[in-house]
């Protein structure tokens, strides 16, 4: 009784184990972080949101866990506005003077803009262009000059002004980027002629390294074309353009304006009718985007029918600030999306990760049984030989008692005969009296050794009764066994059911991939306690093959099932299998029967 307490508290113990979550009070590796970062940032951020507890952090590693995790949500466009911890970092890398302070500085920024707080993220910026300027990081320049533009940060010439400087002195002249966006800082302070220079001067370039920002900086300069009073010239841009790259429908808009500073009013109309069509086809679909350029063609229809005397729509007019508004609106309501989807992304991955965790705890608690259900066995085995073992040498002990008595029994009839003979002679010998005294007392000797081997008789016997009641029961415990190693059996049969890589092998057969065996090895040690890595201890000279080729013996696949996936005969299975054998018992000689299949080996 107590052994099965104390089974049933490691069997306990093992689930418990097996039930607690893991947290690591260190961060990962550097490269592994980058890797994830790179390939998979879903992975970064569920790693570091549900592994590493970042109490247990130190100030550096702190610093790094707001770092790589907030680098992780603005990877997966996730709303950065609960990502306040990369201020630590911040701070902590503003007085290590680390070389992840540019990029720390973006990613506070990243952060401000979701509250909105503008001041503040006016300031981050400065500070991050100050630190490009000083590592003359060019790519970082242009991104920050991007995201200003792009978000409007620009409020003043003298700003403006200075971030041309900037970008002027760091944009080298086989950089397309840099071009494009030379040509919007001069746009936002209104230098036509500038605006043409650069426009020419990269769409050129773009030309020359077919760069697909060739698209992008074409419409600056077909603009700049038309304020300079060139729009035949620009007419012709666009038409070489157009036959030369892949264009989309907002090329149109730059054929409107041309056509209207060209005065060909019909064909700009002509363009604005091509868009109907388009409008109605994805109203319900992009209806934001539809929406623009509705707003943008009605601002066209006025232009032209002011050219054309009409009465002039001022509420047109007004729609540039409402498109400028909704675009504002549509970026907040894009940003909640965002997050929103990425809070559901995520609560579907937690759900997958705690399915993960369940499957592991179930595939656990069916290992643990069955190692308890082995261990039992085996006892009972013991218990049982060793029982076997008494019985016989008490039977053996019973048999020999048994033959020294008839010996002496014999013994003493012939005694007893030999005194009679010469009782009638002892008058005549006294030498034969005392013959007849010395046969007498042997005689006595052997009746008391009788006595005492009668008396070992029955208590051999009285053993042999309770040893043959124990071995009745042994015998009940042997079919327990039976019966438990068929649940074995049958419990394992589920857990490879449950495990899809396994249960494919037998149902649908056919030839393993190189890249399909990791799996299928990880499969085995996780049902069978470690096989593989145990055969590789007791048995180095066995190969990676071999190991294989046990892995499905040890599944119980049969013969031909192994042959189709290992993709050879059944014949050459059979020879695989005796060479295995053969290196098993050369490396531990006898320890596999000449007479045991390798199969029973390894189930058992």
């Amino acid at each position: 009784m107590g052994k099965k307490i104390y089974y049933c508290i490691i069997g306990i113990s093992f689930i418990l184990i097996a039930c607690q979550p893991t947290m690591y009070s260190d961060m990962p590796e550097e490269a592994v972080m980058e890797q994830l970062f790179l390939n998979n940032p879903d992975s970064l951020a569920t790693l570091l949101e549900e592994k590493v507890d970042p109490l247990a952090l130190s100030d550096a590693g702190k610093a790094d866990y707001a770092f790589w995790l907030t680098k992780a949500h603005q990877k997966q466009q996730r709303s950065l506005v609960n990502d306040s911890l990369i201020f630590f970092s911040l701070d902590y890398y503003n007085r290590t003077a680390s070389p992840r302070l540019l990029e720390t500085y973006l990613l506070a920024a990243g952060q401000v803009s979701w509250t909105e707080k503008a001041a503040i993220q006016d300031s981050l910026f400065n500070k991050a262009l100050q630190i490009a300027v000083i590592q003359k990081d060019t790519a970082k320049i242009l991104n920050i000059a991007n995201f200003l533009l792009q978000y409007d940060i620009l409020k003043d010439r003298q700003r403006t002004e200075n971030l041309l400087q900037i970008t002027k002195e760091y944009v080298s002249k086989d950089n397309v980027s840099g071009y494009l966006l030379l040509t919007r800082l001069f746009q936002q302070l209104q230098e036509p002629d500038s605006i043409y220079k650069y426009a020419h001067d990269g769409r050129l370039l773009a030309q020359k390294l077919h760069d697909p920002l060739e698209f992008y900086i074409t419409r600056q300069y077909v603009e700049a074309l038309n304020s300079r009073g060139k729009s035949k010239e620009a007419l012709s841009v666009l038409r070489t353009t157009e036959s030369n790259i892949p264009v989309g429908n907002e090329f149109k808009l730059n054929y409107i304006s041309t056509w209207i500073n060209m005065h060909e009013y019909d064909s700009a109309k002509a363009c604005i009718n091509q868009f109907y069509p388009i409008i109605e086809k994805y109203r319900f679909q992009v209806p934001e985007e539809i929406y623009v350029i509705n707003l943008v063609l009605q601002i066209f229809q006025s232009v032209i029918d002011a050219k054309e005397g009409k009465p002039f729509n001022v509420y047109n007019v007004e729609g540039v600030d409402n498109v400028l508004q909704y675009s504002r609106n549509m970026i907040k309501v894009d940003r909640e999306r965002q997050f929103v989807q990425n809070k559901l992304l995520k609560e579907n991955l937690t759900l997958d990760i705690e399915r993960g965790k369940l499957r592991q705890r179930f595939l656990w608690l069916g290992i643990i049984v069955l190692i308890v259900i082995a261990v039992i066995i085996y006892i009972y085995q013991r218990k049982l030989l060793k029982k076997e073992r008494t019985i016989q040498k008490a039977k053996e002990q019973l048999h020999r008692h048994t033959i020294q008595l008839a010996e002496n029994e014999a013994t003493i009839t012939r005694n007893e005969e030999l005194i009679r003979s010469l009782s009638t002679q002892v008058n005549e010998n006294d030498d034969l009296k005392e013959e007849i005294d010395q046969l007498i007392g042997e005689n006595e000797r052997l009746k008391q050794k009788n006595d005492l081997l009668h008396t070992e008789i029955e208590q051999y016997t009285k053993s042999i009764d309770q040893k043959d009641q124990e071995l009745y029961s042994s015998g009940m415990l042997t079919e327990e066994n039976a019966r438990l190693q068929e649940r074995e059996r049958f419990l394992t049969a589920q857990l490879i059911t449950h495990t899809t890589v396994l249960d494919q092998l037998s149902k649908k057969p056919r030839y393993i991939e190189e890249s399909q065996w990791p799996e299928i090895i990880h499969a085995v040690n996780q049902l069978f306690d470690g096989f593989s890595y145990r055969l590789h201890t007791d048995f180095p000279s066995l190969t990676e093959e071999d190991i294989r080729y046990a892995c499905l013996i040890k599944l119980r696949l049969s013969t031909s099932v192994i042959a189709l996936l290992m993709g050879i005969s059944p014949s050459s299975v059979t020879k695989r299998k005796q060479r295995i054998k053969e290196k098993m018992n050369q490396q531990r000689p006898d320890e596999i029967r000449k007479e045991q299949p390798l199969e029973i080996y390894l189930w058992n």
